[in-house]
């Protein structure tokens, strides 16, 4: 009885750990079903004297609502960062979180490249984000790329 116990213990401890390796597993699959959509940014950004597009509609994608996925609700351009909001198939405390994804850039240098900055992660000296960062979906969800 008791190494029943025990056993059972354990497999409850294996669960949350599996159910956050899944999530994270849907998580860098939604965001790779939105990445084409990076380059819409970066050309009306190289064609606009270096601003960013303002919502869906300047960059030249579809409205939010209908960029939509298993694990996806809607992705929202704002000032150039795309806004992940994640539901749909994914874990309930999911439904409704966000994730960002920025372009980043040098400021005053419009042939530099731009780059992308994921979550929570840190921008580099020398370069500026555009766009506000909500992310505030789980730190354990967020792939390793995003922290």
């Amino acid at each position: 009885m008791v190494v029943i116990a025990i056993i059972a213990i354990i497999a409850t401890m294996a669960i949350p750990s599996q159910t956050g390796a899944i999530t994270q597993r849907r998580v860098v699959q939604t965001i790779e079903l939105v990445e084409p959509y990076k380059s819409n940014i970066v050309a009306y950004y190289r064609t606009h004297s270096g601003e960013f597009p303002a919502n869906n509609e300047e960059a030249g994608i579809p409205q939010p609502r209908k960029i939509i996925s298993n694990n996806m609700e809607k992705m929202e351009v704002r000032d150039g960062a795309m806004h992940i909001y994640f539901g749909q198939k994914m874990p309930a405390n999911s439904h409704h979180k966000i994730l960002s994804l920025r372009p980043i850039f040098v400021k005053d240098s419009p042939n530099s490249p731009v780059d992308w900055i994921c979550g929570i992660n840190e921008i580099p000296s020398g370069m500026t984000a555009s766009g506000m960062d909500l992310t505030d979906l789980e730190l354990m969800f967020l792939p390793g790329r995003c922290r």
